[in-house]
């Protein structure tokens, strides 16, 4: 399987900014928007913002959907997604797919370091500093009875 990416390249990296500086938005976030797209009522809304980790949150789905986490192949046998050394699954930080063709079994695992990434991010730190960077796909493997395994290592761009 080859890159099936639907994106023209890597956004660029942050600024020099701090990463705290980075985390905030440089224009006001777009409340009333928010609330349309989710179809809240202004009690949800009110509710919501008064919850700060989850108005910080959204505060920071901008930046997150600026940066992408990508998970490349490091090894693999048995795919039948056909999946190789070298091939990428793309999603911005807040979770969005931007690959095509891709193995529900593999990104599957792949949400959690989205959410990392997007909550890394809403705190104004380095979202590729995730420690826990690696992951398997959801096929236990040949040797377990099963088809195949594909192991990825993750990084944010």
């Amino acid at each position: 399987m080859t890159d099936t990416s639907k994106t023209q390249g890597a956004p660029a990296a942050l600024s020099a900014e701090t990463p705290a500086d980075a985390a905030r938005p440089s224009k006001p976030f777009n409340w009333p928007k928010f609330q349309a797209h989710m179809g809240y009522t202004d009690e949800q809304m009110d509710e919501f913002r008064a919850d700060e980790r989850r108005r910080r949150a959204a505060e920071a789905i901008p930046e997150a959907n600026k940066r992408t986490v990508v998970a490349t192949v490091v090894s693999a046998h048995g795919c039948a997604a056909g999946f190789k050394e070298g091939d990428r699954i793309e999603v911005s930080a807040a979770g969005v797919v931007k690959s095509c063709n891709v193995c529900i079994y593999a990104v599957a695992p792949m949400t959690i370091h989205a959410a990392m990434a997007h909550d890394r991010i809403a705190e104004g730190l380095d979202p590729d500093g995730m420690w826990f960077n690696t992951y398997s796909c959801q096929d236990a493997g040949f040797c377990n009875g099963s088809w195949g395994q594909v192991c990825f290592k993750v990084r944010v761009e």
